[in-house]
């Protein structure tokens, strides 16, 4: 009984390249000897009519697809590649038109399950010796994240998956057992991990080469500082304009580019040795896939397959190397970040100065209207001074007038006399009365000053 055959493996950024290049039969494979190029032509893609970029691809899709508007990470599961595929005698019992819809039937629950728009691409090859399907879903939930652990981040997700391919596929008339739930017991998991093992080398080293060139950047604007030449003119040093601003490029950041040029590059000299390594490991593991995956093919025993996958892993280098290149990409992060954050400070602090600026001109403009206003107060205590004299000499003329009326009318003189006494004291009360307010408003002008 043959056995319908679902495995999914989980893509990373750099993985994707690697998946494309196989699929599309980009170069020719140096790991995997079943390609017949003579029937490449006859594969066909299901939802690419032409060989597309699958990186462009898929980052449109999260564009797209993604609405939380956060950043995706680095290290995010950008695709979920499953294979799905039988046994050779299987396909060799089934017509053309009936292979084509077994493929067909199984893109299409794919495309049920997750959503067609979901869907990158859908390639089946038959120019090895097993024909098979490469279907690439892009994890995008319903509530628009990007997040492959909400699909397959549990066992028991990958089982029910599988239970609902198999009555799938035997509901659309294919006689075929459940495949096995760990994914792990049958060839094509050994093949796929050797066929994309070279585009994996190739991504690890471009990102060394990457880290290497910045630092040279780095260590070339050291270089061009230390070579700035000076002149006399008139008595006194000059020097390029472009070396001026260099120099004064370099007394702002240049220190800290040093000290992280030198840091990094004591980090890149101390894992030379451990690339020639990985290198070497790297060879080495190659050669033992293509001997264990031919014993596979001769032998479809459990021992055989179980074998092959432990010295898989023994030999998984190119994780390793990547882990590594990764970490020094993390130092480069780093320093840029600490550029972005001076930046960041140099402008804050320029916006507190024009800020400062703005409020000594403000300052300037109260003192000056406070000045005006001295001079206006000066001038109303001046009027007011002498209209309190106006004032005192008409309160003594009405007192005067009081008592002459008081005598001609034969008053008692002692009330006279009286009232005579109290003149001054009365006069002088009143004006105090009428100065109060004054005095308060003189005291508040006083505060100001």
């Amino acid at each position: 009984m043959s056995y319908a055959i679902l495995h999914m493996q989980k893509l990373k950024q750099p993985a994707i390249k690697g998946i494309q290049i196989h699929n599309q039969r980009e170069k020719e494979s140096q790991t995997n000897p079943d390609i017949d190029e003579s029937r490449s032509d006859l594969n066909y893609d299901l939802v690419n009519q032409n060989n597309v970029d699958y990186n462009e691809k898929v980052n449109k899709m999260i564009e797209e697809g993604v609405t939380t508007g956060k950043a995706i990470r680095k290290d995010a599961v950008k695709v979920a590649s499953f294979l799905v595929t039988s046994d050779s005698e299987y396909f060799q019992n089934l017509s053309e038109q009936d292979e084509r819809r077994f493929f067909e039937s199984a893109y299409e629950f794919f495309s049920g399950e997750y959503g067609e728009k979901n869907i990158a691409y859908a390639m089946v090859h038959k120019d090895e010796k097993t024909p098979h399907m490469h279907v690439g879903f892009v994890p995008i939930t319903e509530d628009g994240r990007l997040s492959a652990k909400d699909f397959f981040g549990k066992k028991q997700q990958l089982a029910k998956l599988q239970d609902k391919f198999h009555d799938h596929m035997v509901k659309e008339g294919f006689d075929l057992e459940r495949g096995v739930s760990t994914s792990r017991k049958h060839v094509e998991s050994a093949k796929y991990k050797a066929l994309t093992f070279q585009q994996m080398e190739k991504e690890a080293k471009e990102n060394y080469e990457e880290t290497m060139e910045r630092i040279h950047k780095i260590k070339d604007t050291t270089k061009a500082i230390e070579n700035i030449e000076s002149k006399k003119v008139l008595g006194l040093v000059g020097m390029k304009e472009q070396d001026y601003q260099s120099l004064v490029d370099y007394a702002t950041h240049g220190v800290v580019y040093q000290q992280k040029a030198e840091q990094l590059q004591k980090e890149l000299d101390k894992v030379k040795s451990e690339v020639q390594q990985l290198e070497l490991d790297m060879q080495t593991g190659q050669d033992r896939v293509r001997f264990y995956y031919k014993d596979i093919e001769d032998n479809l025993e459990d021992i055989a397959e179980k074998k092959a996958q432990q010295k898989l892993q023994q030999h998984d280098v190119v994780k390793d190397r990547r882990e590594l290149i990764n970490k020094y990409n993390g130092l480069v992060q780093k320093y840029n970040d600490q550029l972005e954050q001076k930046n960041k400070l140099k402008q804050q602090v320029d916006v507190l100065k024009t800020e400062n600026l703005s409020y000594q001109n403000e300052n300037r403009e109260l003192k000056t209207e406070n000045s005006k206003l001295q001079e206006k107060w000066l001038q109303i205590n001046q009027e007011f001074s002498a209209f309190k004299q106006r004032v005192g000499k008409a309160f003594h003329a009405q007192f005067d007038r009081v008592k002459t009326f008081l005598r001609m009318n034969d008053v008692d003189k002692g009330i006279i006399k009286f009232l005579g006494e109290k003149q001054d004291k009365i006069v002088q009360d009143s004006l105090a009365r009428l100065e109060k307010p004054q005095k308060q408003q003189s005291r508040g002008m006083e505060m100001e000053r």
